[in-house]
């Protein structure tokens, strides 16, 4: 009996042909398990081009796309070498933007997609199925699955759903949901686990290459989550993208926001860049033709009301190769402090209370570590106070006993996805007080101690402006409305002194 079960797989593994008039499961997901969807919008551009390639070559009955594979279950309605070269299309035209957008080569998705001919009714059944279950958590109600569109008899924006013959085979709505409500897992005996399978690493693959694609992969993913969340703070501005290519390798997605409701100018920018590291970063690393990859994202905003603080932050990853192409070194780094123009102690402790707790998450040690450190760099020395009220600094985070590159992956992005939460509640209570023009001159002038942290200690803008990096992009963090007043000192006793004094002797917020 277990040898017919194991041909019968086997069988079923194989590559069939698509034959008009009958139902197939179609299937696959990225090479060696990366990421083919960063993005909400790589999944509705998928479906676009789906619905441009397969439309009146195939009805769709179902599908789901999670992050690293797809689903289909589909009727084909033409002739075998039509309906192959229509999903030949889809994956290649999206393959070649998915790989522009994301500045990489190479293939996309496994080779050969998969296919599975559905043979009986209670097969279709346990496949439609299956496949609105992929999701797993929420399932109802994911997005990115044909469920949803038969509970609300809704039908996607880009072609029909094939509705017809489910509804046949379950005899009604009710009956469909409950169905799938009965789904278990021993209903999935024969079924690919795509989205936890083991990655087939070719010969001379180096398992860090999977940290540095998933990091590249999440901050896609942040820059999508914070823009749009800004977006609905401000109201009224949107951010304006700008895609762009490094001649010497690798390229970003810029992404500003100027002259909204509550902010001045602002830039969520990532990049990931390569090739050889330039003599006089070679000289700083104390290497000989070694050459790079470097990822990251950086933001800065700028808000037009002086009660509101601007922000900073930034999470990046960098590898550096032998000759050979061997990874020598790799670290991780980043972090995110706020620079307040009128003190309000309570924001203060909120943004500080906000990044001890994802610190205390991985090590109670981090917190007081990593904002000393930030402390000490956002610190113009040649003004002798801090560029603002501080938060989180860590850099050169490598691989020792007690922390693997995976265990500063987990801290690094648990940092990133709290940067919301430390910030956007201050700015929401803050962004709708009043100010005068005193006030909007004061925070003009801290301004400029901004630029000249920036341009004269930062050493993200030096690695930047030293790697040929792209000067629009490096320099966004500039506010439009900057002064230099000479020699200017605010009013003893005034709200403006008050922040000086904190700025010139750091304080402990929790």
């Amino acid at each position: 009996m277990q040898d017919k079960v194991t041909k019968t797989l086997e069988l079923k593994m194989k590559l069939e042909n698509l034959e008009k008039d009958h139902y197939y499961h179609i299937y696959n997901r990225g090479i060696n398990g990366c990421n083919i969807y960063n993005s909400d919008e790589n999944k509705r551009y998928f479906l676009q081009l789906t619905g441009k390639y397969l439309n009146k070559k195939a009805n769709i009955s179902a599908y789901a796309l999670l992050d690293n594979h797809f689903h289909f279950l589909i009727h084909v309605n033409c002739k075998t070498e039509e309906i192959t070269q229509a999903f030949s299309n889809l994956f290649n035209s999206y393959s070649k933007a998915f790989n522009k957008q994301n500045n990489r080569t190479g293939s996309l998705f496994e080779k050969h997609f998969k296919r599975k001919k559905i043979d009986t009714e209670a097969y279709f059944k346990t496949v439609f199925c299956y496949i609105h279950h992929n999701p797993i958590k929420d399932w109802e109600h994911y997005t990115f699955s044909s469920f949803h569109y038969y509970m609300n008899e809704n039908t996607p924006k880009y072609f029909s759903l094939d509705k017809t013959y489910s509804l046949k085979l379950f005899d009604d709505i009710n009956n469909l949901k409950y169905m799938h409500n009965q789904f278990k897992d021993e209903d999935l005996q024969g079924f690919e686990n795509l989205a936890g399978q083991e990655s087939k690493e070719p010969e001379g693959f180096k398992p860090n290459t999977i940290i540095k694609d998933k990091f590249f992969n999440y901050i896609h993913q942040l820059q999508d989550t914070i823009t749009s969340k800004l977006e609905a703070v401000d109201g009224k501005a949107k951010f304006q993208e700008d895609l762009w290519e490094r001649p010497e390798g690798g390229g970003g997605r810029t992404r500003v926001i100027e002259n909204g409701n509550v902010f001045e100018k602002g830039g969520v920018n990532i990049s990931g860049v390569h090739g050889k590291l330039p003599d006089s970063m070679q000289k700083y690393f104390g290497v000989e033709d070694a050459d790079f990859f470097a990822c990251g994202l950086s933001l800065v905003l700028h808000p037009t009301n002086p009660m509101v603080p601007t922000v900073h932050a930034n999470w990046r990853y960098f590898e550096m190769y032998d000759k050979e192409g061997n990874i020598v070194d790799q670290w991780f780094g980043g972090g995110q402090d706020l620079t307040p123009y009128y003190l309000f102690e309570d924001d203060a402790k909120h943004f500080h209370q906000t990044c001890k707790t994802a610190c205390d998450k991985h090590n109670t040690e981090f917190y007081p570590k990593y904002k000393a450190r930030c402390d000490e760099y956002f610190y113009n020395a040649h003004r002798n106070e801090g560029r603002g009220l501080g938060g989180l600094f860590f850099d050169y985070c490598k691989a020792t006993d007690e922390m693997s590159m995976q265990n500063w992956y987990d801290f690094v992005t648990e940092v990133g996805d709290s940067f919301l939460e430390a910030y956007v509640p201050i700015v929401e209570k803050r962004k709708h007080l009043e100010y005068t023009k005193p006030q909007r001159d004061w925070q003009e002038i801290r301004r400029g101690r901004y630029v000249e942290f920036n341009l004269v200690h930062d050493k993200g803008t030096l690695f930047g402006l030293k790697t040929n990096g792209r000067i629009e992009s490096i320099l966004m963090s500039l506010p439009p409305h900057v002064q230099w007043v000479y020699d200017h000192h605010p009013e003893a006793g005034s709200e403006e002194e008050k922040l000086i004094k904190v700025l010139q002797n750091p304080v402990d917020w929790v």
